[in-house]
């Protein structure tokens, strides 16, 4: 272990880090499970970040079923969040924001996009390599598909 010493302080300089002397060793815990806690990707439930990437797939709009291209990512404040692309006559984007996991790697959205804002709900089912949801304005409607899957390998947080 190599030792580096100024007129102030000693710090030890290790293979596990950078100490100083003066730090408790439920000190150094805290401020480790506060970085941790920092990364977006480890705030969410493991089967949300194996969500995280580009997904293709049938979405109901105006008049009937049309190809989207989703993607989901971690938020700083880790929460996921997403953005979509509608292959429309005339082609749109929009947002899914406001996060609120409702279940086991089952979670509600806010959509927003050039017709309005409302909610999806999605149940995104990785191991299978899909999502399964429903959009509509105050509630989802089920009748109003909003399913994903998985264009390419997951991404990595």
């Amino acid at each position: 272990m190599d030792r580096v010493a100024n007129d102030a302080d000693r710090y030890t300089i290790g293979s596990v880090g950078v100490g100083h002397p003066g730090l408790s060793l439920v000190t150094r815990l805290l401020v480790l499970v506060l970085l941790l806690a920092a990364s977006p990707a480890w705030a969410l439930d493991t089967c949300f970040t194996r969500s995280i990437g580009p997904w293709r797939g049938p979405v109901w709009n105006g008049p009937g079923i049309q190809t989207m291209d989703a993607e989901f990512h971690a938020a700083a404040d880790g929460t996921l969040v997403g953005s979509y692309h509608v292959h429309d006559a005339v082609p749109f984007d929009g947002s899914l924001t406001g996060f609120r996991e409702t279940g086991p790697c089952e979670a509600e959205f806010t959509w927003n996009d050039r017709y309005g804002t409302g909610v999806v709900r999605v149940r995104f089912q990785p191991d299978q390599g899909r999502f399964l949801g429903h959009w509509g304005g105050m509630e989802p409607n089920p009748d109003l598909i909003f399913n994903g899957y998985r264009v390419g390998p997951p991404a990595t947080s």
